[in-house]
């Protein structure tokens, strides 16, 4: 018997399967840092991940909770990535803030 992709990850013991589609690495202006962001297809699904390595913090500069439609489009879900970044950088530089390294906090769950 020949096996496809998505057939050999249906043994009870596999659970949430990805496949890896895209990265993409960049910096914001003035800081350092790498960020990475990966995007997957769960194998049973035709929806897109975002997995991000970096996540923002800034004292002082609230957080924009950002909605994102659920489109299942890569576009979409990178831009919502980078976006969830953007705003809280952007924010912090309108309070005058110099970009620091220290605004990223990397993410432990990345890998």
């Amino acid at each position: 018997m020949s096996w496809s992709r998505e057939e050999a990850l249906t043994d009870p013991a596999v659970t949430e399967p990805m496949k890896f589609l895209s990265e993409f690495r960049f910096h914001l202006k003035g800081i350092p840092t790498e960020i990475t962001v990966r995007l997957y297809q769960p194998v049973h699904s035709g929806s897109v991940v975002a997995r991000r390595s970096h996540d923002i913090a800034v004292s002082g500069v609230d957080p924009t909770a950002t909605e994102c439609d659920d489109d299942s489009g890569e576009g979409d879900v990178l831009h919502a990535a980078v976006n969830d970044l953007i705003c809280v950088y952007n924010a912090a530089r309108a309070k005058g803030l110099k970009p620091d390294a220290s605004w990223l906090k990397p993410n432990a769950l990345f890998t």
